[in-house]
């Protein structure tokens, strides 16, 4: 999968954000506010195509967490980027 385009992680005030950029920018009626954690997600997110295991590789390498704990929030991560049409399939 891979993320849309025209969106942007932005450090606004200390907060981790994702806004929409472009003419084609996506509707938001919210910000949506990143963690630390789905901060670095995206970030990796954006280098291209990108699975579940990617994440985790890249999750694991970066912080002191179990194999377990980083499944987790990578697949949580996953699922709300899903559920706020934040990706697309990259067939």
């Amino acid at each position: 999968m891979k993320l849309k385009e025209n969106l942007e992680l932005r450090n606004v005030c200390g907060e981790n954000v994702l806004i929409p950029c472009g003419i084609n920018s996506v509707d938001f009626n919210y910000i949506i506010h990143l963690n630390e954690t789905g901060a670095f997600l995206w970030k990796e997110a954006q280098k291209g195509v990108f699975a579940t295991e990617s994440l985790l590789d890249a999750l694991m390498e970066e912080y002191e967490v179990s194999e377990e704990q980083a499944r987790k929030d990578v697949v949580d991560f996953i699922e709300k980027l899903k559920s706020q049409h934040l990706v697309e399939s990259d067939k």
